[in-house]
């Protein structure tokens, strides 16, 4: 019998399965996981799998993305206003730049926030950040979007 130390975790699987030329739905069906559990196991070894979910994470595609890095929280009322309070700053920054690419990744930020703070059962926390995307999405009297 193998000793606990000798035994290959999932994530090691995963990577494993992905080198012998494995999908990660498949893996996911053989090791009885999410597909975004064994995606984030080999983006963690630098593999850059074709799957992409709300819960996978492939890091920042443009400079405007490398800002908002780690700011998405919700483990509280708390941390959840904090994180939109970091992004409303980002998103205001971008608005007066005119960059609409920034603005939309605060945006796209945001939804992620929320449908994820729904995921695990915090409507609270879910619903600070609808209500950030909202008022941002919500057209002004001039006809642009709410800065």
């Amino acid at each position: 019998m193998k000793d606990r130390k000798d035994r290959l975790t999932k994530k090691q699987l995963s990577v494993s399965m992905y080198d012998r030329g494995m999908n990660v739905v498949a893996i996911a069906r053989l090791l009885r996981c999410e597909p975004s559990y064994v995606a984030n196991a080999l983006i963690e070894q630098g593999r850059i799998p074709a799957y992409v979910d709300l819960y996978t994470s492939t890091g920042p595609q443009n400079e405007d993305a490398k800002e908002l890095e780690g700011v998405l929280k919700f483990t509280d009322a708390d941390s959840a206003r904090a994180s939109v309070a970091r992004i409303d700053q980002l998103w205001q920054r971008f608005s007066s730049e005119r960059n609409r690419r920034g603005m939309h990744q605060c945006e796209v930020v945001v939804l992620i926030g929320r449908n994820r703070a729904i995921g695990i059962g915090k409507q609270t926390e879910a619903q600070i950040f609808a209500d950030w995307l909202v008022a941002r999405l919500r057209p002004t009297r001039s006809g642009s979007r709410a800065a």
